[in-house]
């Protein structure tokens, strides 16, 4: 390039490159341009949090479904940026969304119930809600109920204590849930007072631990409802509360457990034995045992003989079970947003597992293990699961059980039935009444006649069980027969998915179809590419038409089911400080455990005992010396 005499520049030879390095075809995902999230990001990263899937775990499932990194559109980090993204979304708003999309709720279903407590400060504190389908569900199988808390679902660390019982399958229901700030006795007491108004009847018992403060409140708030200790957090406590040799002394675990344990024993057997245990191993004057007689009304299965337990026998187990369950879909990250998200995901699973165990049940006979007409016709009537169960009774009744003696007393048959262990029970028959009744109560406790029951129906010639001994609730047809008359009982309106929702889910469906019946086939992969494309371009312009193009806000909105309010007058929680929500205090026994775990002892190869090895083993040099 030279100047000109006339004052410009005359232009010889252009070399047309750049003065920077260009970027690589490997380098181009990494652009700015190129790792965008897009409205099919957004929506994909919604649905994992519902699930509990973590951004990581989404970024790479979202890898698996488009083939390879390169063609995921975005980094992990954009990824993982969506959760700061929507945390800040919510923010302040975190509660009064989630009491706003209860409203919407309320709105769509009258039949939907909730409740919420806030603190001077405008906190919530407390909410309990309870949808259409679980009082349905209490309506039909609330006899006995299970409720404990569990820690570590929410980022400001709240209780959640769901309401528990199991179905005709023996399966957990949920029958209500409720979140409190504080485990105090006010806590509580308003939560089993809400539940109370939305159910409107009380169960006949219920399951805890020993935990104070339910002793307290469902006295006071539920008092003709039996409360009943859970047996198994009792029995875990004996090794702490006496010496080291006794612990150790087989014999007295194997009484201890005997009687503790036995279903079968009568009121006055357990006396009796409790009291020679305690005067044979001089513990009459121990504390802790004295206080668990005391208490032996709330915990000790012979008092509970007249009540039917059903799938709540002795433990807390079934409350355990449902936390651990929801656990899987929670996490101690999670905003209350978040949490009502996957806690409906959860919901939504355990009911579509109830409806295929009812699916399975319809037109599906079990096989038969005995040519007995009982058995044929209890196959008919209980569900599948029961079945077994009363099956394994029949079975045993005929080749365990054998009757010893039959008295008559006018009207009244009563049969001595013995077990091959030795142990003998009476059974008393009216057979004008077809009233059969045995001395183990099991029928009493659990809803299915025992083996020894069986075994003189067996004996008399009985076609099949009198209709008195079919509890419904463990029926096929369990929802036809309601326990409590409540208005809501036998509604079968359940509020369904909406037509967008079921439309948006077959889209999704027929898509996933599509591409599976694409793939290998490059014409048509081509053909149905350029269609997509179109179709993106068509929606995108209407989109920014209508002023929505996607953005975070309606994803956010999406996922909670309500906008973000300008107007804030409920606060977030305070982050909860509960003797579950931090680090555990260990227990001596678990510390001593722990100890014992971590000094691991070199032992023999041949006898896997310690102190020498397999050179100097004992054994080997007997046999040597032999």
């Amino acid at each position: 390039m030279t100047k000109c005499d006339t004052g410009g520049y005359k232009v010889h030879a252009i070399d047309v490159r750049h003065t920077h390095c260009l970027c690589s075809d490997e380098g181009k995902t990494f652009l700015k341009m190129n790792r965008q999230l897009d409205i099919g990001h957004k929506t994909f990263l919604t649905h994992c949090a519902k699930a509990n899937i973590g951004p990581t775990k989404t970024f790479r499932l979202f890898k698996e479904m488009v083939g390879s990194f390169t063609d995921i559109g975005a980094t992990c980090i954009y990824f993982c940026n969506f959760r700061r993204d929507l945390l800040a979304y919510i923010a302040e708003a975190d509660a009064q969304m989630v009491i706003e999309d209860m409203f919407k709720r309320k709105e769509d279903n009258p039949d939907f119930y909730f409740d919420f407590d806030i603190d001077e400060e405008a906190q919530l504190t407390r909410l309990f809600w309870v949808d259409a389908e679980c009082m349905r569900n209490y309506a039909c199988f609330g006899d006995v109920m299970s409720f404990d808390a569990t820690y570590s679902t929410n980022r400001y660390k709240l209780m959640f204590v769901p309401f528990t019982r199991v179905d005709n399958h023996k399966r957990c229901i949920t029958f209500g849930a409720g979140l409190i700030a504080k485990e105090d006795v006010e806590s509580y007491e308003w939560l089993v007072n809400k539940f109370k108004t939305a159910m409107e009847y009380t169960p006949r018992c219920t399951t805890n631990d020993q935990d104070p403060t339910p002793k307290i409140v469902v006295p006071q708030t539920m008092p003709t409802t039996k409360h009943r200790f859970c047996m198994w957090h009792i029995m875990t406590k004996v090794g702490e509360k006496v010496e080291v040799a006794l612990w150790h002394n087989t014999d007295f675990k194997t009484a201890l457990n005997n009687i503790v344990w036995d279903d079968t024993l009568t009121i006055d057997e357990f006396e009796r034995k409790w009291a020679t245990l305690m005067k044979d191993y001089k513990l009459e004057e121990h504390r802790w045992f004295g206080q668990l007689y005391e208490a032996r009304t709330s915990w000790i299965p012979a008092y509970f003989n007249n009540i039917l337990m059903g799938g709540l026998l002795r433990t807390t187990s079934r409350s355990e079970s449902e936390n651990s369950y929801f656990d899987k879909f929670t996490n101690n990250h999670c905003s209350l947003v978040v949490f009502m998200a996957q806690y409906n995901s959860a919901i939504g699973e355990q009911r579509h597992n109830q409806k295929k165990l009812i699916t399975e049940n319809d037109g599906s006979y079990p096989e038969n293990k005995t040519p007995l007409s009982i058995e044929k016709h209890v196959a008919t009537v209980y569900t599948i699961n029961i079945f077994y169960e009363f099956q394994q009774e029949v079975w045993d009744a005929s080749f365990t059980c054998h009757i010893t003696n039959k008295n008559n007393v006018g009207d009244i048959c009563i049969y001595t039935v013995e077990e091959t262990r030795g142990k003998m029970f009476k059974v008393t028959e009216i057979p004008t009444s077809k009233t059969i009744e045995c001395a183990c109560k099991k029928f009493t406790r659990v809803g299915i006649l025992c083996k020894h029951a069986v075994l003189v129906m067996k004996a008399r010639g009985y076609e099949s069980i009198p209709q008195k001994y079919i509890i419904p609730r463990w029926t096929r047809d369990a929802c036809a027969h309601p326990l409590y008359d409540a208005p809501w009982a036998r509604k079968t309106n359940i509020p369904k998915a909406s037509e967008t929702t079921k439309v948006a889910n077959q889209l999704w469906s027929e898509f996933y179809n599509c591409m599976g019946l694409v793939n290998g086939w490059p014409n048509k992969m081509d053909h149905m590419l350029a269609t997509l494309q179109q179709l993106k371009k068509d929606l995108e312009r209407e989109r920014q038409q209508t002023q929505d193009n996607g953005n975070n806000e309606s994803v956010f909105k999406s996922l909670a089911g309500a906008s973000r309010p300008s107007d804030i007058q409920i606060k977030p929680p305070k982050v909860a400080k509960n003797k579950g929500s931090g680090k555990r205090l260990k227990s001596n026994k678990e510390k001593a455990t722990t100890k014992i775990q971590k000094i691991k002892q070199r032992t023999c190869n041949i006898c896997d005992l310690p102190g020498h090895n397999n050179c100097t083993c004992p054994e080997k040099l007997a046999s040597n010396e032999g």
